[in-house]
């Protein structure tokens, strides 16, 4: 090789590599972005959820209990619940609670029941640099990746993930998991339309920042029996939020 050609040629690849070190820098910065989620993965918190499932909504108040479920329903369609209907609501909430227990208490977990937390949603091995764009009325960094969600776990390569940072603080804004083609998650059951957005906001305590749930929607379509139709659609806004433990999660700087 002469050294005209050899000049070439490393001029080349110095052209070619500069765009990967850039994107290579784009994604360390969601990376990092995912442990400030995972760090918290260990506090508790309490909150108000108001849910909108388009025929009727339901506000609700959670604060974790080490014996019990933690929930307690507030008001239905604008309305202070009857009395039988608390009875039905508390039983409900037990038996999703006590199977949850259940689960977690077998030798074998199983991994497909047990909710995971924003971060374990994130295969960040798979995250890819897009670019800046808008999202919900924002401007945000934005990333693809290949999402895990527990019900649809063996279905990954069906689902499109997109992370999305502050331009400015690189911190999480928020998440979107779409379906890519249709699928069956379950036995006559075929999934055609699947969309969840996760708008996260900051909360500091004690000087730490936590980032947390603002709004949820999801949408899901699709049909079962193979004629039967189903479509649902359901918004939830989180408020009221307080850090009930932080003593074991690492001190994160506020913004």
């Amino acid at each position: 090789m002469n050294l005209k050609v050899a000049t070439v040629f490393s001029a080349g690849l110095l052209l070619s590599a500069a765009p990967v070190m850039a994107s290579d820098a784009q994604v360390d910065k969601a990376k990092s972005a995912i442990q400030q989620l995972k760090k918290q993965s260990a506090v508790e918190f309490a909150y108000q959820r108001h849910s909108d499932f388009g025929e009727r909504t339901m506000r609700e108040r959670y604060r974790p209990l080490p014996d019990s479920h933690g929930w307690t329903l507030l008001s239905e369609n604008g309305e202070k619940p009857t009395t039988q209907r608390l009875t039905e609501y508390q039983q409900m909430k037990n038996d999703e609670w006590q199977s949850g227990q259940q689960t977690q208490d077998t030798e074998d977990q199983d991994q497909q029941s047990i909710k995971l937390s924003l971060s374990d949603m994130i295969q960040a091995d798979t995250l890819v640099y897009v670019g800046e764009q808008e999202w919900r009325q924002q401007q945000v960094l934005a990333y693809t990746f290949t999402p895990y969600l527990d019900k649809f776990s063996e279905h990954d390569d069906k689902l499109q993930g997109n992370l999305y940072l502050s331009p400015n603080s690189h911190s999480p804004a928020g998440l979107s998991i779409t379906l890519k083609e249709s699928f069956s998650p379950a036995m006559s059951v075929t999934l055609e339309n699947f969309e969840m957005q996760i708008e996260l906001m900051p909360i500091t305590d004690k000087g730490t920042t936590f980032y947390v749930p603002k709004q949820t929607e999801e949408k899901m379509a699709g049909s079962y029996l193979y004629f039967k139709d189903f479509s649902n659609h359901t918004i939830r806004e989180y408020t009221d939020y307080s850090v009930l433990d932080t003593a074991s999660v690492s001190r994160v700087s506020a913004n």
